[in-house]
């Protein structure tokens, strides 16, 4: 069904990574990544091993298998953080390699989407060191766009006996899925949630974790934090504003549970992330031209 292949742009931009970027993987990182890199060279220690990030190609990345990010001298990259919201897409993209590459000017595809990221984080009227936000859609949605497509083109990667495995017990949990997905704000108990497909609440419990490898509690509490962070990434909400608006009525409380899980306040996550275009001026002759 197709809102099995729905996307959420969580943040994305421009930056010019030195060894300040250098950390090891937190719940920041539980998305994820598409880097387009422009110069210089980046490692990315994943759990299978040590990858080098390198302009020339176009990277898709699981931060859920990321250990440590790695920069010792510099990187400019632009960069797309996103989660898919459903956990059947979830699924397809966790059964591929944590990192996948295309060669930027070996496919038309690759290079139009290169260019087109380049366009959409470039600095409006040539200012240094502002965020980029877009008043209107058409920034995100091109965005999604060019999401959708990369991840068509992963899905042809996959191995198609795992997928239709999985089909029968996904669609017969996916009411509860649905039921979760429209009301995670109001925090809903686990007997109603299973009641949802007629299990018993402990049945129920385990079977989501075997599936999903996430308790449905833990499931809630994320889709609350990264509608959170597409918020704080992409509108002008107050923190209070964003917090009531993903189910919290203490700003307080909603601060203390996305630090405690991001590892930085939601006002510095904004600072960071919103369609960031940090250090964009330091390095503009290295962008490419259209026809380069």
């Amino acid at each position: 069904m197709i809102e099995d292949y729905n996307l959420t742009l969580l943040s994305g931009g421009y930056y010019s990574c030195d060894p300040s970027w250098n950390k090891k993987a937190t719940g920041i990182d539980q998305c994820y990544k598409v880097y387009f890199p422009v110069s210089g060279m980046a490692v990315l220690e994943m759990d299978t091993g040590k990858f080098d990030i390198e302009p020339g190609k176009i990277y898709f990345i699981s931060g859920f298998r990321l250990l440590r990010q790695i920069c010792d001298s510099r990187m400019d990259v632009y960069w797309l953080h996103f989660i898919p919201e459903s956990l059947y897409l979830r699924y397809l993209l966790d059964q591929l390699p944590p990192i996948c590459t295309w060669a930027r000017k070996k496919s038309g595809w690759s290079m139009r989407s290169y260019e087109e990221i380049c366009q959409i984080f470039e600095y409006p009227n040539n200012e240094e060191n502002r965020p980029r936000i877009d008043s209107s859609p058409v920034a995100e949605c091109r965005i999604q766009g060019l999401l959708l497509s990369l991840v068509s083109r992963l899905l042809e990667k996959l191995d198609k006996t795992a997928v239709q495995s999985f089909h029968p017990e996904y669609y017969h949990i996916k009411p509860a899925l649905n039921f979760i997905n429209s009301n995670y704000t109001a925090n809903p108990s686990l007997n109603e949630i299973a009641g949802k497909v007629g299990m018993a609440p402990n049945y129920f419990h385990r079977k989501f974790k075997e599936l999903f490898g996430v308790t449905p509690f833990n499931y809630m509490l994320a889709q609350r934090l990264n509608k959170a962070r597409h918020l704080l990434a992409s509108s002008t909400l107050s923190i209070k504003e964003v917090a009531e608006t993903v189910g919290y009525d203490n700003p307080l409380y909603f601060t203390r549970v996305f630090s405690s899980q991001m590892h930085m306040t939601p006002s510095e996550y904004r600072a960071a992330n919103m369609w960031s275009t940090k250090n964009r001026g330091r390095n503009k002759s290295k962008v490419p031209e259209k026809n380069r």
